[in-house]
């Protein structure tokens, strides 16, 4: 489903106000991030990928996306990390001004909660 939604996101990518980096190594494609600005202090970064045969690859990608691209926005919001400790350790590693905490509401009224 993630492959299908970064398809999805690429192939709309200027209609929806998308902002991207690509990082190449030998002209081949090791890395790719993209995302788009919540707002003029924030960019939300939805999907961050790298091939893991190249050390350092997520490192850089984050680095330079934030350097070349986002370097106006206050906050860099790197979403959630799914309850995974490898992303939690890296969002950690950035030390992030802030952490908060999701929840999830339901209505449960509607009849498609019973």
């Amino acid at each position: 489903m993630e492959n299908y939604a970064i398809a999805l996101a690429l192939r709309h990518y200027d209609e929806m106000g998308f902002v991207g980096c690509l990082l190449r190594v030998g002209g081949k494609v090791i890395a790719l991030t993209l995302g788009e600005p919540l707002n003029r202090r924030v960019f939300v970064t939805h999907f961050e990928k790298a091939d893991t045969d190249y050390e350092g690859a997520y490192t850089m990608i984050n680095r330079q996306f934030a350097a070349h691209r986002l370097a106006d926005y206050e906050y860099i919001n790197r979403e959630e990390d799914m309850g995974l400790e490898s992303l939690r350790k890296a969002k950690l590693s950035y030390h992030p001004d802030i952490l908060l905490k999701k929840y999830r509401v339901e209505d449960q009224t509607s009849p498609d909660n019973h």
